[in-house]
């Protein structure tokens, strides 16, 4: 629980977390999760997305990847398609986004922590969600992507910048928010000056 200033404290039991590439955003979502005891969703949202779609899921995961652009995904605007005729004629992106939408509010509604997929704007409304976002220094992001992605020394830089990109297009198509909004977010963890370890101690911290 985090104190507001005002003599009361607010308790979390949904923490959704944005990272950059190779911050180490996903080993402490795994470890925070593991010392909450609680469910961690990433890749899974994707996963039930295509269940929910009936699609295949390496179908969807390239579909995911090339989202752009703003597509303005309220929930006015989702509350507003029509079931049937009208639902068809969604591009299948937009299809994909409301899916994963509708997947985050349900899973948001027992304790977990969700990873990634604009989780933190979408849930900005609910007062039991603590919203974070994981970064680093450039020099710490490309040693991980290195030595444990096993990316290509000449290429680190590159692929950095692209998967950073990609997650910012997602982000501001799906919420229409900027990816690094300041005012989305309760806390922003450098990794790379905390370390994996103290970086999930100080979230678990703020949970409790």
């Amino acid at each position: 629980m985090i104190y507001m200033g005002n003599g009361d404290f607010t308790r979390y039991d949904v923490i959704a977390i944005e990272r950059e590439y190779a911050s180490g955003g996903r080993e402490i979502s795994g470890k925070l999760a593991e010392k909450l005891n609680l469910p961690l969703y990433g890749q899974e949202i994707l996963e039930l997305a295509a269940d929910k779609l009936n699609l295949p899921l390496k179908y969807l995961s390239e579909i995911e990847e090339s989202i752009r652009g703003s597509l303005l995904f309220t929930l006015a605007a989702y509350a507003n398609v029509a079931t049937g005729s009208e639902a068809d004629i969604l591009m299948l992106e937009q299809k994909l986004a409301f899916a994963e939408a509708d997947i985050i509010r349900n899973l948001s509604m027992n304790p977990c922590v969700i990873l990634g997929r604009g989780a933190a704007a979408l849930l900005r409304d609910k007062a039991n969600t603590l919203r974070v976002f994981i970064h680093a220094d450039y020099k710490t992001r490309i040693d991980r992507a290195v030595g444990l992605y096993g990316i290509d020394p000449k290429q680190s830089e590159s692929t950095l910048r692209r998967h950073d990109k990609r997650r910012a297009n997602y982000f501001v198509a799906t919420t229409d928010r900027e990816w690094k909004d300041a005012d989305i977010y309760h806390l922003f963890i450098n990794s790379g000056m905390l370390g994996i370890d103290q970086a999930a101690d100080i979230l678990c911290a703020a949970v409790r």
